[in-house]
């Protein structure tokens, strides 16, 4: 466990081959590796100095490690809270994090907020979520040559009303990129249960490119909650033309908001109805999600013990066509587990959290063996896009979600070995999870 004596804020995870590489920090750039699946971990060095924030911050890509990062912080309210947005800047190193190349500066006017970075077929892609014009609006840029040069930004979701176009998380595959945002232009009701109210009640949405992030098609509706919210969503490419996306939302009559995927086995051309992936009491939230070949990996923390929020895992090894049993990653210690990021190396699925039974928030990381090395990482190598099956078509997040639980449903796979202890990561997340801000994280 981390002893760091107070809350630190900002961390990603990536993964190349058999390499991890981890930045955490806010303020100062901290940054570590490992070389063998995380038996063992090199000590921390500092990179330079600015904030991470939330997800995905970091990519990586045989020798090449990215980081992108916020700096020159300015704080406003939007409808939720206080927000720390800034311009953002990026760090490489070419060499497997040995030495960092001077800083980039990505964006301005100081109005980035979250950030997400994927890799894919010689190009990076980054989206992030802007207040430059009093609203949220989600951007893209694109480099081209592995983030020597950068293309100008480009905003791909504008606002349509006052929860905005947030949250917006990207993966890549070949020259299929695809975002997935949290909106509020569908024409839903006005949101119950909460303490925000909107006039439209947000949703999940998904956003593609077929060629390599030059054009975008259209915002298509994937998971409608109707009069709940219905986000918090990740995104990841798995098998040749597999995209899945998960988000929560509340359930009537049950008690928590609780995990869902959409699946689309075109490449993001059609959407099939949702699967419900979590059936414990109280909520589960904040899911994390990584492909891997045909196999995707989802994390997320549960409520299920109201006093003792825990991290679980699920796996499924055919792009989300089934779904091995759930896990439980996290010890059971009493105290706060949350806000859970993964990795995927050849051998292992890797999970880090925060949690603060030590009285403040450190960082635990846990590595599970896989059953099969897998061919290719998320945002990695690429696989080759199936053919396009038509126009984007939305899916009701609701009544006609498909019941996963209880074993129905689920992948006869086994893991290999159960889940096991190695090193602490000197990492913790920023998280804002008070029920009064469904949007804050």
């Amino acid at each position: 466990m981390t002893t760091t004596g107070s809350d630190v804020w900002g961390e990603g995870l990536a993964s190349s081959g058999s390499t991890l590489h981890l930045v955490y920090g806010t303020g100062s750039l901290r940054y570590r590796r490992s070389n063998d699946e995380g038996a063992t971990w090199t000590n921390e060095s500092t990179i330079g100095s600015g904030t991470l924030h939330l997800t995905d911050p970091i990519i990586a890509d045989g020798d090449d490690v990215w980081v992108v990062y916020l700096d020159n912080i300015r704080f406003f309210n939007d409808w939720c809270c206080s927000r720390d947005a800034g311009n953002i800047w990026l760090r490489h190193s070419g060499n497997r994090g040995a030495t960092w190349d001077a800083p980039v500066r990505l964006s301005t006017p100081a109005s980035a907020f979250r950030l997400s970075l994927a890799y894919a077929a010689g190009r990076l892609h980054l989206v992030w979520m802007d207040y430059r014009d009093n609203v949220w609006d989600t951007y893209y840029r694109r480099s081209r040559d592995r983030g020597m040069t950068w293309d100008p930004e480009v905003r791909i979701a504008q606002s349509t009303g006052p929860f905005g176009a947030e949250r917006p998380q990207v993966a890549a595959r070949g020259d299929s990129v695809h975002v997935t945002i949290w909106d509020d232009r569908a024409p839903n009701p006005s949101c119950r249960p909460g303490t925000f109210t909107f006039p439209k009640c947000p949703d999940t949405f998904h956003i593609r490119s077929t060629d390599g992030g030059t054009t975008w098609g259209p915002i298509v509706n994937v998971a409608n909650g109707g009069m709940y919210f219905s986000g918090r969503n990740d995104i990841a490419v798995a098998g040749a033309a597999g995209v899945l996306i998960n988000y929560n939302v509340d359930v009537a009559g049950e008690t928590g908001s609780k995990l869902f995927v959409v699946r689309s086995t075109d490449n993001g051309a059609t959407w099939q109805p949702p699967t419900r992936l979590t059936f414990s009491a109280n909520a589960s939230d904040h899911g994390s999600f990584i492909g891997a070949g045909d196999s995707a990996y989802l994390v997320w923390h549960d409520d299920r013990n109201a006093t003792n929020r825990e991290i679980y895992y699920r796996h499924t090894p055919n792009a989300g066509a089934t779904w091995d049993a759930e896990e439980q990653v996290s010890s059971g210690a009493a105290g706060d587990s949350s806000t859970p990021l993964n990795a995927v190396t050849p051998g292992y699925a890797h999970v880090i959290w925060i949690d603060n039974r030590g009285g403040t928030y450190q960082v635990y990381y846990r590595r599970r063996m896989l059953p099969v090395e897998p061919p290719a990482i998320d945002a990695g190598i690429d696989a080759a896009p199936a053919e396009d099956a038509g126009p984007d078509a939305g899916a009701d997040g609701g009544a006609t979600a498909t019941d996963d639980g209880g074993g129905c449903g689920c992948s006869s796979s086994s893991h290999a070995a159960p889940w096991s202890l190695a090193p602490l990561i000197l990492l913790v997340r920023r998280r804002r999870r008070s029920a009064a801000s469904p949007a804050g994280s």
